[in-house]
């Protein structure tokens, strides 16, 4: 049976490496374009849904927020809801590693059968075990919000293939 921590922070990990990867790609597009990143981090595949900067935002806040609800601990890095710049997406990104980084596996294995809540928006905050929480809420979230981020670079023209999302999910042999 996977480990409490192996089935969330590598993942965690991983995905933020990747977000990490597209903004690099992204920031030497708008170079070689010769126009302002903050025209890509503003972008949004729809008028309702979140600019590319809020989907680092929301991958972000979901780690630091998990370190919580499976730790117990508050001391983590701040991300603050909203749209970013380019510079604090890359701080977000940056230390929200360093905060998963230092977790190790004793600090959450066990504690699959906790109760924690999932925020679902206003005034739906259900109650579920850790595990059900990472398996049916965070890791649909995080995949949801870094293929949008993915999605929103390839419709500004942004040259990028299955490797430059999957690359940092895989262990190679």
């Amino acid at each position: 049976m996977t480990s409490l921590y192996d089935l969330t922070f590598p993942t965690l990990i991983a995905a933020l490496k990747t977000q990490q990867s597209l903004l690099e790609k992204a920031e030497a597009y708008a170079a070689e374009k010769g126009t302002p990143v903050d025209d890509l981090l503003k972008a949004r595949l729809a008028p309702d849904m979140w600019e590319l900067s809020q989907q680092v935002v929301i991958t972000a806040l979901h780690s630091v927020m998990t370190v919580g609800k499976l730790t117990g601990s508050q001391n983590v890095n701040k991300v603050e809801f909203g749209p970013a710049s380019l510079e604090n997406a890359k701080k977000y990104l940056a230390e929200t590693l360093e905060t998963l980084a230092s977790i190790k596996p004793e600090d959450v294995n066990g504690k699959e059968a906790t109760t924690v809540t999932a925020m679902m928006g206003p005034n739906f905050s259900p109650e579920m075990k850790a595990v059900d929480y990472v398996q049916g809420y965070l890791l649909p979230n995080v995949f949801f919000h870094v293929t949008t981020m993915y999605d929103i670079l390839r419709s500004k023209g942004l040259e990028l293939g299955k490797k430059d999302f999957l690359g940092g999910f895989l262990k190679l042999a």
